[in-house]
């Protein structure tokens, strides 16, 4: 039977994040200063968001985990301290295209930017799957999936608006629908109204409409969400 993973939405969003921001980073002209300035700080939000995930675990999770494996939880952290590294590497990079004094300058920053933003996606990616299979192993040998949801639960309202409001963007952007509709489901039946109308608003803002569309119809069908008060455009 497949177990309740406490990562999987999170991840999903967190991957989107990467791949779209390597993306831009790839197709920025970094000799147009708008340009560039736009890219470091879509990917100074990048290295907030995931160091927010990382603290998140720390404070969050590891307690769950620490009594019955705490080896792992040393691993771990000295894996979050060496992103931590990293990023600073990346910051440094950044920083130097300041000094660029021309556009011959600007372009020449702009490659040791794009090498050290694929070496933070490469090495997050990494961690997130070591999350995946080394966390989870713990979790489900010694917690039931109601425990585990619960959990999610406890991690999802403690987050701060910002961090609540950017992670249902990208979570919405990196699951396809019937996660989408599952997931909503879910986040009405076990949370909070305020964030489950997050949520809902951020899913009714990203996605075109036509997804949109045949998601309020799959809600409407077996969901209590209207009595929420939440509109399905009807």
């Amino acid at each position: 039977m497949e177990r309740y993973n406490v990562f999987t939405r999170v991840h999903k969003g967190l991957r989107a994040f990467l791949f779209e921001t390597a993306m831009t980073v790839q197709q920025t002209d970094f000799s147009v200063t708008e340009e560039a300035e736009a890219v470091m700080g879509r990917i100074g939000e990048a290295l907030y968001y995931f160091n927010q995930h990382s603290l998140y675990i720390e404070r969050l999770l590891f307690p769950y985990i620490i009594d019955h494996n705490p080896g792992l939880i040393a691993i771990f952290r000295q894996q979050y301290q060496s992103n931590v590294v990293q990023a600073q590497r990346l910051r440094g990079v950044m920083n130097a295209f300041g000094h660029a004094a021309n556009q011959q300058e600007q372009v020449a920053a702009g490659h040791p930017i794009l090498k050290a933003y694929t070496g933070f996606l490469i090495t997050q990616l990494d961690s997130m799957a070591r999350e995946d299979n080394l966390l989870n192993a713990v979790l489900w040998r010694y917690y039931t999936d109601e425990e585990l949801m619960a959990l999610e639960k406890e991690i999802v309202t403690k987050m701060s608006p910002r961090d609540l409001a950017t992670l249902s963007k990208w979570v919405i952007r990196g699951m396809n629908n019937a996660e989408i509709i599952e997931w909503l489901r879910t986040i009405e039946r076990c949370s909070v109204a305020s964030v489950f109308i997050s949520f809902f608003s951020s899913a009714e803002q990203e996605l075109p409409e036509e997804r949109w569309q045949k998601i309020q119809e799959a809600l409407a069908e077996g969901s209590s969400i209207t009595e929420q008060g939440v509109s399905l455009g009807e």
